[in-house]
């Protein structure tokens, strides 16, 4: 026994709507499709078919095609425009052999073609692969809905946790910026420089619990954006101000020309998505590193651009790179980094304003962040 051999598929039986106004052909269906270990009901006409299919949901419907009060093309046509019963894999069963009849058919949605007079082998055949067909559609669709009820359990179980997380960090963050002041001439350098670090450890897992929060009502469409014309200029200076450690803030180079850069947008959430990209750039940029942040109008959208000289980003990570606590790796050293939330929230508040963000990367060339958004004459509503 060759063992190298593929497997038979394994097809199951399942329930068939026979459908045809003539009893006799109903019945050597029934027998033949029974035979088989089937289940099979019978419907008369199409408009019985229509009213059986709701009830019983079949595997397969074999649909007659000359019928009175409702044809096959027209009960395959609804069959098929209905997203309940569409999924159904409908085989006509005609004696016309024009063309034309085919292609009306197929027009109608019709998954196959049965003709007449009938071949016992060829029903057998085409049932059983249809029913195959419709059952890994349904494990299919039940595998989405299970992953559905998953993501939305993950989801609910986030949202407690940072809820409840939420309130105790911010008064341990307020607690620990009490005791610096109260404190900071009574301890020693490194004993402060230790304090310092916790405060600011502490503002970071807030600035991340509110990055989760945000995201979660970005992703459901629950923040409202408070839309104002301005000048992206403005906002671009004022991104790179909440950049805390000096240092770091000398490291970026604003390029803007004369002109304003008018558009419609948050100005709030539009500062905390230049900061994201500049805190990114400046995280992954080597040294004394420069971070360039580039601010224009140009064809009838407003864009800023956040170039670093970085260690660079896979092409096969481009995408990856806004997903929820996706992860790159870096090609050369097999090291695996996250990119955080920063960048999800940035897609999202991009797309919130109708615009769009994407990246320009090779590995060792560094990268190039940039979203676009509508000019001023493109309102968002």
């Amino acid at each position: 026994m060759n063992d190298n051999l593929p497997l038979e598929p394994k097809y199951g039986q399942g329930h068939v709507l026979v459908v045809d106004d003539e009893e006799a052909n109903r019945t050597l269906l029934r027998s033949l499709l029974e035979a088989e270990g089937h289940r099979v009901t019978e419907a008369a006409d199409g408009k019985e078919a229509l009213e059986k299919v709701v009830e019983i949901f079949p595997d397969v419907v074999l649909l007659d095609v000359m019928m009175p009060r409702m044809d096959g093309f027209e009960a395959c046509r609804q069959l098929k425009g209905s997203p309940k019963t569409a999924p159904i894999p409908v085989l006509l069963v005609t004696a016309l052999k024009e063309r034309a009849d085919k292609l009306k058919g197929i027009e109608a949605g019709a998954n196959d073609f049965l003709n007449k007079p009938i071949d016992n082998r060829d029903v057998i055949l085409r049932v059983r692969n249809a029913v195959y067909t419709k059952h890994l559609y349904d494990q299919l669709e039940e595998s989405y809905n299970r992953l559905r009820k998953l993501e939305a359990l993950r989801d609910s179980l986030t949202d407690m946790i940072i809820h409840d997380l939420k309130s105790p960090l911010t008064g341990m963050r307020a607690f620990l910026q009490i005791l610096q002041m109260q404190i900071k001439d009574k301890i020693s350098r490194e004993e402060g420089e230790n304090l310092d670090w916790a405060v600011n450890l502490t503002g970071s897992l807030t600035t991340m619990i509110n990055s989760l929060l945000d995201i979660s009502r970005l992703e459901a469409g629950e923040m409202p954006l408070r839309l104002n014309p301005g000048d992206l200029r403005d906002v671009a200076r004022e991104a790179v101000e909440t950049i805390a450690i000096p240092e770091d803030r000398s490291r970026v180079v604003l390029e803007e020309g004369p002109e304003p850069v008018r558009a419609y947008f948050d100005a709030e959430v539009i500062i905390r998505v230049i900061a994201n990209l500049v805190g990114n750039a400046l995280k992954y940029s080597p040294g004394e590193g420069k971070v360039k942040v580039n601010v224009k109008a140009d064809g009838g959208k407003t864009w800023v651009a956040v170039t670093d000289n970085g260690p660079g980003i896979p092409p096969e990570y481009h995408e990856k790179i806004f997903e929820k606590f996706g992860q790159v790796e870096a090609h050369q050293t097999g090291q695996k980094r996250s990119t955080g939330l920063g960048l999800t929230f940035c897609k999202l508040a991009v797309e919130a304003h109708r615009g769009k963000i994407t990246v320009e990367s090779e590995e060792s060339q560094g990268s190039t962040f940039t979203f676009w958004l509508p000019a001023l004459k493109e309102k968002v509503d």
